[in-house]
């Protein structure tokens, strides 16, 4: 077994998931259904993306609009991160955030719920 063995296994990447070139996920991140992550994105350990808004749905959650993570976006560990958003291309979201709404590309959002604190 190679030494990154061991962790890959701890991270759940769920059905019809887009996931980009050259992406570091951490162990236990969650990525269900639903999710499009782009190229270089760095997701921290126990990240959380959820993909139903108002359960239980019932999947109702399937018509709604995907999760997108554009390109070289850094989510800290233990973030959550709500249905149907966009984080744009280079933010960062900080460690333990919950994002509730889109973060504009070059954005830092962080806190619970996420505000920006710097652009």
């Amino acid at each position: 077994m190679r030494s990154d063995q061991k962790y890959r296994d701890l991270i759940f990447i769920g059905p019809n998931v887009e996931i980009g070139e050259n992406c570091k996920i951490q162990p236990y991140a969650f990525i269900p259904d639903g999710v499009k992550v782009g190229n270089n994105v760095f997701i921290g350990p126990h990240v959380t993306f959820t993909n139903d808004k108002y359960p239980p749905s019932r999947g109702a959650w399937k018509s709604g609009p995907p999760t997108i993570v554009e390109d070289g976006a850094v989510i800290g560990a233990n973030a959550t991160i709500l249905p149907g958003i966009t984080l744009g291309k280079g933010c960062m979201v900080g460690a333990g955030a919950v994002v509730t709404k889109s973060v504009k590309s070059g954005d830092i959002v962080a806190g619970n719920p996420a505000r920006s604190i710097k652009k």
